[in-house]
């Protein structure tokens, strides 16, 4: 068995777009807003400006991939450009291989080495699943808003996690963008985190 985490490209689309679909359509799983699943069109806005800067990283099993992560502003004013947003999807015939964690120590580290200092996770209060996961990596709950989803008939509270990557400084650097950084270290780092998925 192979497996393998890499930066995505435009062909993962597809693939990416059926990964998502049951996390928007099915009620069972509700982990997100979206009434409906993006377009291709639209998907290729979004991973056209999201890697511009961040990393969109996908994993691969026998050259199948069943699970992807990225991050992207979760603020779009200036003086908020150092931190990011994360999310991260699976293929549901794959949980409990680990892919979520290994995107995710991958993710981290390189949202690090770009210059972030904070990461935030948008989360649907039923998805417990989600919030414990993201515990486990050092988020903590930093505020809820009541009833500010409605899905699938109902309504749903919204929960932000924020984890800090690394020591507050007053001389900080804009972060880079994922291309500016050096290569073999951003394959080291995707690498040794794909030993973390499970056969």
């Amino acid at each position: 068995m192979s497996k393998k985490i890499r930066l995505a490209t435009v062909k993962d689309l597809a693939r990416i777009q059926e990964i998502y679909r049951p996390y928007v359509e099915q009620e069972d799983i509700v982990v997100n807003s979206e009434h409906r699943v993006p377009t291709m069109e639209e998907l290729e806005e979004r991973f056209a400006l999201v890697t511009k800067e961040f990393p969109w990283l996908v994993c691969e099993i026998d050259d199948v991939v069943v699970a992807y992560a990225y991050a992207g502003k979760p603020f779009k004013r200036e003086g908020y450009k150092w931190n990011a947003e994360v999310s991260v999807y699976a293929d549901g015939n794959y949980h409990g291989r680990k892919l979520a964690s290994a995107l995710y120590e991958s993710l981290l580290e390189l949202l690090e080495t770009q210059g972030y200092y904070n990461v935030y996770a948008c989360i649907l209060s039923i998805n417990e699943k989600s919030i414990k996961f993201h515990e486990k990596y050092g988020f903590k709950v930093m505020s809820i808003f009541p009833n500010s989803v409605y899905k699938h008939d109902k309504w749903m509270d919204v929960i932000w996690m924020n984890k800090v990557l690394q020591e507050f400084k007053d001389d900080v650097k804009n972060p880079v963008s994922i291309w500016d950084l050096d290569k073999k270290l951003v394959d080291n780092i995707l690498n040794k985190n794909g030993d973390i998925i499970k056969g």
